[in-house]
């Protein structure tokens, strides 16, 4: 399938790059050039993967706010606690980061209350580098 359908786009945070929630609830990372937004008579909104560029982010759509969002005026512990993200999202966030979306350039940091994104402390202690064996 080379058309993907849309529900939900934006110019994301990393150079090129658009944030988008497939029809199937899914979040997305793809080539603003690819994405083409629904015009006025019903046509929905596709995006062209017929080159393969588009990336499978996550099941979980609240990683789409994420891939856009430049900054919360909260700080990560009242978002928390107000209950717009858990302790489990910002380890995926964490995760994607320094995984699949390490691959992309970022043009713009995720803060809270002007302050950047700090993974949890579950995230840094499963990621805490061990130290090189001794010989």
């Amino acid at each position: 399938m080379t058309e993907i359908l849309i529900a939900s786009a934006t110019v994301s945070n990393y150079e090129g790059m658009d944030a988008l929630v497939g029809q199937d609830g899914r979040v997305y990372l793809g080539r603003h050039e690819n994405y083409h937004p629904g015009i006025e008579d019903d046509t929905p909104a596709v995006y062209d993967n017929s080159d393969g560029s588009l990336q499978l982010i996550s099941d979980n759509v609240k990683m789409f706010h994420f891939l856009y969002g430049e900054g919360w005026a909260l700080p990560q512990r009242q978002m928390r606690r107000e209950h717009c993200f858990t302790k489990a999202d910002y380890i995926e966030f964490a995760s994607l980061r320094d995984g699949v979306l390490s691959h992309y350039r970022p043009i713009r940091e995720v803060t809270f209350a002007g302050k950047p994104f700090v993974p949890p402390k579950a995230y840094r202690r499963m990621h805490r580098e061990r130290p090189a064996p001794v010989r």
